[in-house]
């Protein structure tokens, strides 16, 4: 129950308890995870719920339509990345595509798209609304079946990463890439501010990682030319400024800020 999903570390210490659940910290790759971790039948349930994507503003979203104009520069700037890798673009798979807002992205950018999202209707809806592919397994695909396979903000859902990762990789076709953006669990407030770090959101996020980890994870994948982009920390501000900045970081988080 208190074993590292990632190296498999039996040693580890607390970090932070939420809800009822505890997440602890691996001594051995730095990675935090929920201990115990919760079952694989609560956590497919969990995603059913409908208000996951719209009113859950705890463990899910606000509301993930709402956050378009926040996620369209991200997806945008990812986009560009992996046109530099495909300038004939290909066969794309979204793992967790959610609405479909970057699947629409991809697509009016020249790639065959494809999604995964494991929330049944959200996953229906969104199939019948863009007429792009969308199921709620990646199993539902051979190997070697795609380009690119793109996870944005997914990973750290995920209580077996390792494992996904790998039968991702066989879902690429030789040449392909893996791109995902993921909370980082060595940034300063994870770390020495816990009780203010937005990405401790149980049931929701299961395992997270540093940017070590995260390359150990995707190096036992058997993935290859691994690198890792940082994105801008927030700096360690005092108590007064954080009570102060912090309706304005949730809101650039959920994406309800104005411009």
């Amino acid at each position: 129950m208190s074993v590292c999903p990632l190296c498999g570390s039996e040693a580890w210490t607390p970090v932070t308890e939420k809800g009822g659940y505890r997440y602890v910290r691996c001594a051995g790759c730095r990675s935090v995870y929920l201990s115990p971790m919760p079952l694989l039948e609560e956590i497919e349930a969990f995603y059913q719920n409908p208000a996951y994507f719209e009113g859950s503003e705890g463990a899910g979203y606000r509301s993930y339509t709402g956050m378009h104009k926040a996620l369209a520069p991200h997806f945008r700037r990812r986009l560009r990345g992996l046109a530099q890798v495909f300038p004939k673009r290909g066969r794309l798979l979204d793992v967790g595509c959610a609405d479909g807002f970057f699947l629409e992205l991809a697509h009016a950018d020249g790639w065959e798209v494809c999604g995964v999202e494991i929330s049944r209707p959200m996953a229906e809806e969104t199939s019948q609304k863009l007429g792009f592919p969308v199921v709620s397994s990646y199993q539902a695909f051979p190997e070697r079946s795609f380009d690119a396979i793109t996870l944005w903000e997914v990973i750290e859902h995920l209580p077996e990463p390792l494992v996904t990762l790998i039968q991702l990789r066989e879902r690429l076709r030789p040449g392909g890439a893996l791109m995902l953006s993921t909370p980082n669990a060595g940034h300063w407030q994870a770390v020495r501010a816990s009780e203010l770090w937005t990405a401790y959101r149980p049931p929701a996020h299961l395992v997270l990682f540093t940017a070590d980890s995260l390359h150990l994870a995707l190096e036992k994948a058997g993935l290859r030319e691994i690198h890792i982009w940082r994105t801008a920390p927030l700096p360690p501000l005092p108590a007064f400024l954080r009570r102060a900045t912090m309706p304005l970081e949730r809101s650039l988080a959920d994406g309800s800020a104005r411009p």
